[in-house]
């Protein structure tokens, strides 16, 4: 690899060296007479004979010109033939590491995991958490979403719907996981018999149901002076999925 990069480093000079002095080697492929520059005309006739003029095409260039030109699409393939496996082996063996895989296995395990429980579950210090599923995400193999307070992260390659995404994010929380699985299994239940249940205050249990119907996963029936609650068809798929 050391010797692509010196040979990289040698054509950058050669092309350096052929532009700098390509003003000293100019005449000597220019044509008996060289070239007369004249000041530009404004009028018509001249605009329509440039417009008329032939094209000039690459090999009717001077030389040097020609020269460069192949010198520069030279580097730019050694450039781009000595950075395509650098760039390939940076996505391939961004799972090399023993901590950045466990946190990976731990993400794909644990969809809408947050950075402080990747921490606490692997025993690991914040900053190197941090660092690692800073790797991970530019690796494409995660992606971070800011849901609330908590930036949460999901496996990039399971493609995980915004329902599927609220869902793994309110059951990190056990109230609220445990309101939404009552909420299933008893369709239509209400504020009071939630608050009763749980021996939750009613205020509590109102702030979570907000939360719920503002995120669209849950609606309610109007039934007299109480609220009956029930899950959109959605939400029970990807509770019952995280449950098990």
């Amino acid at each position: 690899m050391r010797t692509g990069f010196k040979l990289l480093a040698a054509a950058i000079v050669i092309l350096s060296v052929v532009v700098l002095m390509s003003p000293l080697v100019a005449p000597m492929f220019s044509g008996p007479g060289g070239y007369t520059v004249k000041p530009a005309s404004s009028s018509s006739d001249q605009v329509q004979s440039m417009k008329d003029a032939p094209q000039v095409s690459f090999w009717q260039l001077p030389l040097w010109v020609q020269i460069a030109g192949i010198v520069d699409g030279i580097l730019i393939l050694i450039g781009t033939l000595f950075s395509a496996p650098i760039v390939i082996g940076k996505v391939q063996n961004v799972l090399d590491n023993r901590n950045r895989l466990n946190i990976f296995n731990y993400v794909q395990s644990n969809p809408g995991c947050t950075q402080s429980e990747i921490s606490l579950k692997q025993n690991m210090k914040n900053g190197t958490v941090k660092y690692h599923v800073q790797m991970l995400e530019s690796g494409g193999k995660i992606i971070l979403k800011r849901m609330g307070k908590y930036t949460r992260i999901f496996n990039s390659s399971r493609a995980n719907s915004e329902v599927e995404k609220m869902v793994l994010s309110y059951t990190k929380n056990e109230t609220s996981k445990n309101l939404l699985c009552a909420i299933m299994e008893s369709p239509g239940v209400t504020n009071q018999k939630l608050s009763e249940r749980f021996k939750l205050d009613k205020s509590s249990v109102h702030w979570h149901m907000e939360r719920f119907l503002n995120d669209n996963l849950v609606r309610f029936e109007q039934d007299g002076k109480f609220k009956r609650y029930f899950l959109e068809p959605s939400v029970c798929k990807f509770l019952s999925i995280s449950n098990n």
